[in-house]
């Protein structure tokens, strides 16, 4: 079953929590969004866990979510949904826009959980940049490079004396 959100909050601690997140923006009136509920729970469900080729049973890394547009508005508003039903794609809680479905078209959903389950989880992380080091954060030379580092400055003003 996907898990029903029911505050901002909650949303927005489970998209930190998991890597991967399907998202169903829905509502209760909507009829195209009744008829594929039960698919999206199925989908939710086989999810849940994967089988390992070595047979061993491992939680799997997606998490499916149903925002009723109604209930919980800013979410929808967050994500600009103008339609139901609508179904999002998160990696580490970025929108893979490439993979949203508008309507309820149960052979899209499908694809697109499969398509999300090859999304690398570490390639949609934002590299952090370095900081560039200030001269007073700079290592300090060693001994034996200060010495060579004066010897060679030394080196031409003995040449010249010479």
């Amino acid at each position: 079953m996907s898990t029903h959100i029911e505050s901002v909050e909650q949303f927005d601690n489970l998209v930190k929590q998991y890597p991967k997140v399907v998202v169903d923006f829905k509502a209760v009136w909507c009829g195209p969004c009744r008829l594929i509920s039960p698919a999206f729970d199925k989908l939710a469900v086989a999810q849940k866990t994967r089988v390992e080729s070595n047979g061993a049973n491992v939680p799997d890394d997606t998490i499916f979510l149903t925002v009723d547009v109604d209930e919980v508005g800013e979410i929808a508003q967050r994500f600009n949904i103008t339609a139901m039903p609508t179904f999002k794609f998160l990696v580490n809680g970025q929108e893979h826009s490439d993979l949203e479905i508008l309507g309820a078209s149960k052979p899209k959903l499908e694809a697109n959980v499969k398509a999300l389950a090859t999304k690398s989880v570490f390639a949609a992380k934002p590299v952090e940049e370095e900081k560039p080091v200030a001269a007073a954060e700079k290592p300090v030379a060693t001994a034996n490079q200060a010495a060579a580092e004066e010897a060679a400055a030394a080196a031409p003003a003995a040449a010249e004396a010479a």
